[in-house]
C-alpha cells in the first residue's frame, strides 16, 4: 500500500513530462458510478506533475504486489488529465482477472504501476460538429471527450444501456448539457426498470439505433465516434455508412476482441486452401515435425498468452537467452526484452490483441534487440505467428527466433572497417 505520507509530495512546477516504461502510481479513490462499474482515480507515487493526454486515450495497468494477477490490462482515461490524478473507469468482468482484482481489492492506497496513455482514438480538432456514441462501458473514452471538448462546439451524445441500475456517468451529463446549448444528450434503456422514468432517467426505451441518432445530428457534417460491444459497434458502423457517412468519419474503439464492424466493406479474402488431405509418410505428419522443430535447440520457440505470459519455452529458448524452461514459464515477456523498449513493445503487443491483426506481415522476417538472463543484449531474427479461436479472438502469440548477435556484429565491424579504408584512399586536401 502507498499513501500521501509514504511518498507523495507536492507537484513539481514544470515537471509534467510523459514518461517511458513503467511507473508506480497508487489508488487515490474510487467511485462507484453504476452497479457494475467504478471509477478509480490513480496518482504517481513520485508526486511530479502528470503531462497532459489527449481526450480518448487510454493507459495499461499492471496490478503489483502480493496476490494480484499477473499480466496487463488496457484501460480507457475517462476524464481529462488535472495534472495530478488519471480516472478509469471499469466495469466489473466476471472472466476478467484484473477487472475482479481492482474491484474487490484496489483500495485508497492500493499499488498499481501504469504505461503512459497512448492511442489515436482521440478528440479532433477539426472544429466540425462532434456525435458521441456508446453503449455500456464503451462511455468511458467519450466521457472524458464530452468534459474536454470546447463549449461552444456543436455536440450530440448519445448513450445506450439496460437500465437505471447500469447507467454511469448520467448525472454528470446532465449537468454538463444544461450548462452547454449546443450539447444534445439522449439516453435510451432497452430494457428499464419500474423505477426509471422517462423524461427524467432516460429518454427513449428501446436499443439506441442509427435512426436514433440520424433523427438527431446531421451525419455528414460531422466526426463520429463510437465505443460499445462489437454487435452494437457493427449495426452503428454498417448503418451509418449505407447512410452515406464516409468511412474517414467514423471512428472506432474495441473493448473486447476484434471483429468486421462495417460490413458494407467487400468481402475478406478467401483463405488459403489447406493441404490436409495430401497423404504424408510416417513421421512427417504436421504433429511429428511440429514435435521435432519444438525439440530441437537450434531456434527458440516461445509462445505467450493474450497478457504476454510466457507458456511454451523450447530447448532453443534456453540455449539463446539463458533461461530454463521452470525459469521462464509463467513470467512475463519482460525478461527477454531491453528496458528501454518495453513500452513501445506492449503498446504494440496488446493492439496486436485487441485486434487480431499484427503490425507485421505475415512470415516477415523481423529483426529485433534481446536481452540474455545475464544482462546483455542480443541481436535476434525473429516471425511471428497469432494464435485464434474459432470465433478467430487472439489467444496468443508463438514465435521462432534465431540468434544472429555474431553476424551483427560482424556486419558492423566489416562496415566499420569498410569505412575506414574509403577515408583512407580519399586524396588530402
Amino acid at each position: 500500500m502507498v499513501t500521501e505520507q509514504n511518498g507523495m509530495h507536492a507537484d513539481a512546477p514544470g515537471s509534467g513530462k510523459a514518461w517511458t516504461g513503467w511507473r508506480p502510481f497508487f489508488v487515490d479513490h474510487r467511485v462507484d458510478e453504476s452497479d457494475a462499474i467504478t471509477s478509480f482515480w490513480l496518482r504517481p507515487v513520485d508526486g511530479r506533475t502528470l503531462a497532459p493526454h489527449a481526450p480518448g486515450q487510454h493507459i495499461t495497468l499492471r496490478p503489483t504486489g502480493e496476490g494480484a494477477p499477473a499480466g496487463h490490462r488496457n484501460y480507457s482515461l475517462s476524464a481529462p488529465g488535472d495534472g495530478r490524478m488519471l480516472r478509469i473507469s471499469v466495469k466489473r468482468d466476471p472472466r476478467g482477472a484484473v477487472s475482479r482484482w481492482l474491484h474487490d481489492h484496489a483500495v485508497p492506497g492500493t499499488a498499481i504501476d501504469l504505461l503512459p496513455p497512448s492511442g489515436d482514438f482521440c478528440l479532433p480538432a477539426s472544429g466540425r460538429p462532434l456525435v458521441l456514441i456508446s453503449a455500456g462501458v464503451g462511455v468511458t473514452p467519450l466521457m472524458a471527450m464530452l468534459e474536454a471538448v470546447e463549449p461552444e462546439r456543436r455536440v450530440a451524445f448519445l448513450h445506450g444501456t439496460r437500465d437505471g441500475a447500469t447507467h454511469a456517468f448520467g448525472a454528470r451529463v446532465r449537468e454538463i448539457a444544461g450548462a452547454r446549448p449546443g450539447l444534445t444528450a439522449r439516453v435510451h434503456y432497452s430494457r428499464p426498470r419500474s423505477a426509471d422514468v422517462e423524461g427524467r432517467n432516460f429518454d427513449a426505451a428501446g436499443h439506441l439505433t442509427v435512426d436514433a441518432v440520424a433523427g438527431q445530428v446531421p451525419l455528414g457534417e460531422s466526426d463520429i465516434f463510437i465505443c460499445g460491444p462489437v454487435g452494437f459497434m457493427r449495426d452503428m458502423v454498417t448503418g451509418l455508412r449505407k447512410a452515406g457517412v464516409p468511412a474517414v468519419r467514423i471512428h472506432t474503439e474495441f473493448f473486447g476482441d476484434f471483429a468486421v464492424l462495417d460490413e458494407t466493406a467487400p468481402d475478406a479474402a478467401p483463405a488459403l486452401s489447406s493441404n490436409a488431405a495430401m497423404a504424408a509418410p510416417e513421421g512427417l505428419d504436421p504433429a511429428s515435425i511440429g514435435a521435432a522443430l519444438l525439440g530441437s535447440a537450434a531456434d527458440a520457440v516461445m509462445a505467450s498468452d493474450r497478457e504476454g505470459i510466457i507458456v511454451l519455452w523450447n530447448a532453443g529458448s534456453e540455449r539463446i537467452f539463458g533461461f530454463s524452461a521452470q525459469e521462464a514459464l509463467g513470467r512475463s515477456l519482460d525478461i527477454i526484452i531491453p528496458e528501454p523498449l518495453r513500452a513501445r513493445h506492449w503498446e504494440g503487443y496488446h493492439h496486436t490483441v485487441a485486434t487480431a491483426v499484427s503490425r507485421y506481415g505475415a512470415g516477415d522476417m523481423l529483426s529485433v534487440p534481446g536481452l540474455h538472463k545475464e544482462g546483455h543484449r542480443l541481436s535476434l531474427e525473429f516471425t511471428i505467428v497469432l494464435i485464434k479461436d474459432a470465433a478467430g479472438t487472439v489467444t496468443g502469440m508463438v514465435s521462432t527466433l534465431r540468434d544472429v548477435t555474431r553476424r551483427f556484429e560482424e556486419t558492423r565491424a566489416l562496415k566499420k572497417r569498410i569505412a575506414e579504408l574509403e577515408a583512407a584512399a580519399r586524396p588530402e586536401g
